[in-house]
């Protein structure tokens, strides 16, 4: 490690995790907002937003592969963090859908960068303490629900307008807090010879797990694009829909803290089969039922397992699956072919069936049944994985 401690390491830890899962906060749940009140319809957006998320399907590997090559995670992501600000200067300017696609879509680019060096720069720091990790990576979560209710304060006080503005802010103090970071130099170690990578990828159970999760992936497109604007026409305020989203997250926050019990000696074929028949009854609720706080609330709820203990069990299977070897690439194609591929492939048939609000709840029936088919996908799963090894 080198480079002089301008801060003390693990505050600039906990500053940059709040402040990117903080971004995230403003981004995520209020850009669908942003975007209409620019004069989008709901087929641009879902446009827009299918570009942008495409961008993820590259960003991941390419800025691994180049964090690899050089040995040094703080440089990456600190480039990164400064030319994704820059592409989302683009939207401080109404010039229309193009500025918006072309700027949005290099922010997105830019920003896979930052999150995956992050991690490797924070486990180098901490020697691999996973107990201290989980401590400094929660402040992200709080970074998230703070940035979600302040979110929703600054559109129901000064509108849509306002949310650029929030998110810039955050991303200076991210800029400020990577750059306070000393440097890091982390260096692969040599390991053994490894089976095939593009071997593993053609296996049968990897496909099945991978058709899957993109499935169930693009039926949470019309969460992710359209929720705040779903919420909005039923008449709930921008605060109510922020504590809402935060609720989701808090329980999101629960559930990763149970996980290891929760995984412990339990088949991945029980676990994803039961986390995505859940998201299959929470979008069903959001079609029929959204109308009833109490019953949106308990849709919220239910993010604990159709994002958090899906997604875990998910990088669970991928850790087990491939050889260590392996692993930072298989992470890299999930990443890219699930959150990119499958989040803009959702996005852009969500734009098309969302049709300004007059197709909400159909919208949220055809998530259902994706959900549903991805569901009996997994139920095609081995129950462990380490089973695959023998094969």
């Amino acid at each position: 490690m080198k480079g002089r401690f301008t801060l003390n390491t693990v505050p600039a830890l906990v500053l940059a995790y709040f402040a990117y899962f903080g971004v995230l906060g403003i981004f995520i749940p209020y850009l669908g907002l942003f975007l209409d009140g620019r004069g989008l319809s709901s087929y641009d957006i879902g446009v827009l937003l299918a570009i942008v998320t495409a961008t993820r399907i590259v960003g991941p590997s390419i800025w691994a592969a180049l964090a690899d090559r050089q040995g040094k995670p703080t440089q990456v992501m600190q480039w990164g963090a400064v030319l994704a600000t820059i592409g989302w200067f683009s939207s401080f300017f109404d010039q229309g859908f193009l500025l918006l696609v072309v700027g949005l879509s290099l922010f997105s680019f830019f920003w896979t960068a930052i999150l995956p060096q992050l991690e490797v720069t924070t486990f180098h720091f901490l020697n691999d303490n996973t107990e201290r990790y989980s401590r400094i990576r929660s402040s992200g979560s709080l970074g998230y629900i703070v940035l979600v209710m302040v979110g929703g304060l600054l559109l129901q006080q000064f509108g849509t307008e306002s949310l650029p503005y929030g998110a810039a802010i955050l991303m200076g103090l991210l800029i400020l807090s990577l750059f306070l970071l000393p440097a890091a130099e982390v260096r692969a170690e040599p390991v053994e010879q490894v089976p095939g990578y593009w071997s593993l990828l053609r296996k049968p159970v990897f496909v099945c797990f991978m058709g899957a999760a993109f499935i169930l992936q693009m039926s949470f497109a019309p969460f992710y694009a359209f929720f705040t604007l779903y919420a909005r026409d039923l008449g709930y305020s921008g605060i109510d829909t922020g504590l809402l989203i935060s609720l989701a997250v808090l329980a999101e926050i629960v559930a990763f803290f149970w996980m290891g019990w929760l995984l412990k000696n339990r088949s991945y074929r029980l676990v994803l089969s039961c986390c995505y028949a859940l998201t299959m009854v929470r979008w069903l609720m959001l079609a029929y039922l959204a109308h009833s706080p109490l019953w949106l609330m308990i849709s919220m709820l239910m993010h604990a397992a159709s994002f958090a203990i899906a997604h875990s069990c998910a990088m669970q299977f991928i850790q087990h699956y491939f050889p260590r070897k392996q692993r930072s690439k298989g992470q890299a194609f999930y990443a890219g072919l699930i959150f990119g591929g499958g989040g803009a492939v959702g996005a852009y048939g969500a734009g098309i069936l969302w049709q300004d609000g007059a197709g909400a709840s159909q919208t949220f029936l055809i998530a259902a049944a994706m959900a549903g088919f991805a569901t009996l996908l997994a139920l095609c799963l081995p129950a462990q994985v380490h089973r695959l090894r023998s094969e």
